[in-house]
């Protein structure tokens, strides 16, 4: 299962506010099945539970990927690692306590209203402010928005007042501009 490192980026985060974990462990936790299981299973590991000896183990290339992704969350300040006895120990930082607060925001959920009515999406957001350029695209996308060039989107859903609301909380909407068409021309092949 191919995961963004922003979803594994998370994973990490949210694994270790219940606490330090063993490194071999956390590896073992995220690894397996999809972000809900991977809760669950970390949530029981940390507070009880059956012991996982029947999980697969990870490849060499997972347990080098993931390392390399402790050590750039690390050089990030959002995770510190600890001796003990029994291996690496990683703690979650402040830094990485407002990361995990930053994607718990960004990952709010819009209702999805169907209007039949065809709308255009338009934003020319400046590279300085990728990470809501990225945001921008997930929600169009969580919306039913199909991308038409990166940067323009067109869908038949109701634009939610909520996400308006973050657009101008966010200062994004001098970068976007939203069109309603009457007539759909050559993109009835699209929809």
């Amino acid at each position: 299962m191919r995961m963004k490192l922003g979803k594994k980026t998370e994973m990490i985060l949210l694994c270790l506010v219940g606490g330090a974990v063993i490194t071999a462990e956390l590896l073992d936790l995220m690894l397996m099945g999809g972000r809900q299981e991977f809760y669950k299973r970390a949530h029981r590991k940390l507070y009880g539970g059956p012991a996982f000896a029947e999980l697969p183990k990870a490849t060499f290339s997972d347990k080098q990927q993931f390392y390399a992704l402790l050590n750039n969350l690390k050089r990030q300040g959002l995770v510190e690692k600890k001796a003990s006895q029994r291996g690496a120990i990683w703690k979650i930082t402040m830094t990485g306590l407002q990361k995990l607060k930053l994607f718990k925001e960004n990952r709010k959920e819009y209702g999805v209203t169907l209007d039949n009515k065809l709308k255009i999406f338009a934003f020319d957001i400046p590279e300085s402010e990728k990470l809501k350029r990225a945001w921008l695209r997930e929600v169009l996308r969580l919306l039913g928005f199909k991308m038409l060039q990166k940067s323009l989107w067109i869908g038949k859903n109701k634009i939610p007042e909520d996400f308006l609301f973050d657009l101008r909380k966010k200062g994004m909407m001098s970068y976007v501009h939203i069109f309603e068409i009457s007539k759909t021309g050559t993109l009835k092949e699209i929809l």
